[in-house]
């Protein structure tokens, strides 16, 4: 059998500095090599672009467009982009090499699968989450995140790879942020289970493989991987923030990171489980309470057994109310060598941390070597929902946590009113008595901020505002300084918030007003001269003293300008929105004309 044979560019040096050395990918941007720099003695990673669009000089700046915006930001978490060049036909980029493991490599052992503790896993995701949210804020999407691309060290530090340069969609094919949202969904799915989804086409619950994940970990996942993306998180800076506020509401027995050192645990493999239920086997859940039954029974007789033959026995002292600690001591101090367990339950009367029932009761006969759990009190089951509405939905999760309501779901809803992430209504509404068992429903604000549009080109804002998913309508009037095309003012306002497809009024420069313009709109016979001196009878107006609006001022109320033929007075400090628009937005009151 022959060789195969060696990679086109294997051996390759470009620019007399990177020896390109194996392949380790190719996407739709072109080929990576691992490659030595001699400049500096260590590994990188080198991109080239595929010799078929070498010759495409729309996909060449593309490719270069996009290393040189990825060389611009940098963080924890991301593999930097050093550099980019080209050498004869060969165009390439060069990032940080990032070496370690992939978190598929970690994960799939060849001897056994494995997966995280929650807090290890939300930990891991944070740290990907802090640099992935400082490319979303340059406008730079990843657009194919997986664990693949995610790299562990020896240090336990995790850094996210794999950036296109080049995807060759067209543009309103291109990912996301919230394409990017979804994938770390899948990511932090896959850590906590060990294994990646089979269906991803509906919101993914990772109870449903790990029974223990906590609801609002599972709910953490299902948001990110909602079908329907405007129902996610809108960037990573979003997620990364629900992703801190669930790690740390996480109880202290579900792991820590640092004592961890980012090493998974075991998972059961899914043949045992097949073999559980081909073997008939009923679900766990199912048989708690035949067990608890069994158990009983089995301690009844073994304590009936004992006094038989004259073993050690005697009843359970009343313990509710006490210390658990307490409990114990008292337990210990009865000399049987009791096995001593701790559980939860609700109690409408016993306060939170105190012992609320114990299991067998009080009075119970319980033998020497016997077991006894301590339920220990979680407080009422049900309680008020406190009043979130209008604040954040950080905080509200906060106050609803600490109000004994750990289970919180999300809905996003547009909002002009209020300000992105402002909790709008909840479900069960403030003052309702809530079940702890069930999920409280905060519905959340999702508005768009206004972006600034003055001095664009007219094209340029309609595609900024698209990219925002809203819409522009065009307005048009005369401006002696702004070339024609350009937008010279906005309604409403850059910073104001405006629901998912809503409009913005720009006013777009026609240049200047032609002299014959004004003098035609004298209808009382004046000349051109007239006009311009301020001696028209179009209301009594005059334009002497009075200066042009333009589009860079800021005007208090009372101010006067004059616009295409009429002066206005300024109703309250504003700032470009032109007196054309006046009668939709009552900002500008006409007082006469020149």
């Amino acid at each position: 059998m022959s060789n195969p044979s060696p990679e086109p560019l294997s051996g390759s040096t470009l620019h007399e500095r990177y020896v390109l050395g194996r392949r380790v990918r190719s996407d739709a941007s072109g080929t990576g090599y691992t490659a030595h720099d001699l400049a500096t003695e260590r590994t990188v990673m080198v991109t080239v672009l595929h010799p078929r669009l070498e010759e495409d000089q729309g996909s060449v700046d593309a490719f270069r467009e996009r290393a040189e915006a990825l060389s611009a930001v940098s963080g924890p978490g991301l593999a930097d982009t050093l550099g980019h060049g080209r050498d004869g036909d060969h165009v390439y980029s060069v990032t940080e090499f990032a070496s370690g493991e992939t978190l598929t490599d970690v994960l799939h052992r060849p001897d056994q699968e494995l997966r995280y503790s929650p807090a290890t896993a939300l930990s891991v995701v944070a740290d990907v989450l802090q640099g992935l949210a400082a490319m979303h804020r340059a406008g730079l999407p990843h657009g194919a995140i997986s664990t693949d691309e995610i790299v562990l060290d020896d240090d336990g530090r995790v850094r996210l790879t794999g950036f296109s340069l080049f995807s060759g969609a067209a543009p309103d094919e291109e990912p996301g942020t919230r394409a990017d949202v979804h994938d770390m969904g899948v990511v932090l799915y896959t850590l906590m289970t060990g294994g990646a989804p089979k269906d991803d086409t509906r919101p993914l619950r990772t109870s449903t493989a790990v029974p223990e994940i906590p609801p609002d970990l599972d709910r953490l996942v299902a948001d990110a991987t909602e079908p329907d993306p405007r129902h996610r998180p809108r960037d990573a800076g979003q997620y990364l923030a629900m992703v801190d506020q669930v790690l740390r509401s996480l109880p202290s027995d579900y792991g820590n990171r640092e004592a961890e050192d980012t090493r998974p645990i075991p998972v059961v493999t899914p043949s045992e489980e097949e073999e559980a239920d081909r073997a008939g086997a009923v679900p766990f859940c199912k048989r708690v309470p035949v067990l608890v039954a069994a158990g009983v029974l089995v301690l009844a007789l073994f304590a009936g057994g004992w006094a038989f033959l004259g073993g050690s026995s005697t009843e359970l002292p009343d313990l509710l109310g006490s210390d658990p600690e307490e409990a114990e001591a008292e337990l210990a101090a009865l000399d049987l060598d009791l096995d001593v367990s701790l559980g939860e339950a609700y109690s409408e009367d016993i306060d939170p941390g105190s012992v609320a029932e114990t299991t067998p009761g009080p009075g119970a006969e319980v033998a020497e070597g016997g077991e006894v759990v301590l339920h220990v009190s979680e407080g009422p089951q049900h309680v008020a929902v406190p009043d979130v509405v209008g604040s954040s939905e950080e905080d509200a999760r906060s106050t609803l946590r600490e109000a004994g309501l750990g289970g919180i779901d999300a809905v996003k809803e547009d909002s002009s009113d209020h300000a992105p992430g402002t909790v709008l209504s909840t479900e069960p509404e403030a003052g309702a008595e809530a079940d702890r068992e069930e999920a409280i429903t905060l519905t959340v604000s999702e508005g768009i901020i206004v972006p600034e549009l003055a001095g664009m080109p007219q094209g340029e804002a309609g595609e900024a505002l698209d990219g925002l998913n809203l819409s522009a309508e065009v307005v048009r009037g005369h401006h002696d300084t702004v070339p024609e095309g350009q937008v010279i003012g906005q309604t409403p306002e850059p910073g104001s918030i405006l629901a998912e497809e809503g409009v913005v009024t720009i006013t777009v420069s026609a240049g200047p007003e032609p002299e014959d313009d004004a003098a035609s709109e004298d209808e009382g016979g004046q000349d051109g001269n007239q006009e311009e001196s301020g001696q028209g009878d179009g209301g009594g107006g005059e334009c002497g003293g009075v200066a042009a609006w333009g589009p860079e001022s800021t005007y208090s109320s009372g101010d006067r300008v004059h616009f295409q033929g009429s002066v206005y007075q300024a109703q309250r400090e504003i700032r470009a929105v032109p007196p054309i628009v006046a009668d939709q937005w009552g900002v500008w009151e006409e007082v006469g004309s020149c």
